[in-house]
């Protein structure tokens, strides 16, 4: 009876995704889309996986900094790349396609996951909005420990800015 509860919460989550992955969709093809300054593209619910938080820091630099959940991963797996105005994101999930490969053999139609949330999955490119005009990717610094990737990458200073400012005299 327990594993039934946790099956229809997962259809019902997966549901709510697909969802919020439509709408989305939708809003951005009748320009209603994200104009955001940061951000990902949330139109794909591959976006689900892998897990990220993305935020600015307060300190004064106003860095935008991404933390990818990426466990299991190898480092040189992972590939991460500036694309015009966005970052990319892709990796390949070696250590876990075989440790996948391996239980999913022994799966029947009759197991029933009490809860089933991991996800051992390749990342297909993904795209980060991350405008020219404000981060400097120069700068940007990158560390994988302990399977989280963290990404930061500082923000423009005024000097930096593009364009030239013109001085009005009277």
């Amino acid at each position: 009876m327990y594993g039934d509860f946790s099956d229809i919460f997962y259809d019902i989550s997966n549901a709510a995704k697909k969802f919020q992955s439509e709408l989305s969709k939708y809003a951005q093809e009748r320009g209603y889309g994200d104009s955001g300054v940061c951000g990902r593209n949330d139109g794909d619910s591959d976006y689900d996986w892998p897990p990220v938080n993305i935020y600015t820091t307060e300190d004064g630099a106003g860095s935008i900094v991404f933390e990818f959940g990426l466990a299991g991963f190898y480092e040189e797996d992972i590939n991460l790349t500036f694309q015009g105005e966005y970052m990319v994101l892709s990796a390949v999930y070696r250590a876990a396609l075989k440790n996948c490969e391996e239980q999913n053999s022994g799966e029947t139609e009759e197991t029933h996951y009490i809860k089933k949330t991991l996800r051992l999955d390749n990342i297909e490119k993904q795209k980060y909005y991350v405008p020219t005009d404000k981060y400097t990717r120069e700068k940007t610094n990158a560390v994988y420990k302990n399977g989280l990737l963290i990404i930061s990458i500082p923000k423009k200073e005024e000097d930096e800015q593009d364009g030239v400012k013109i001085k009005i005299s009277s």
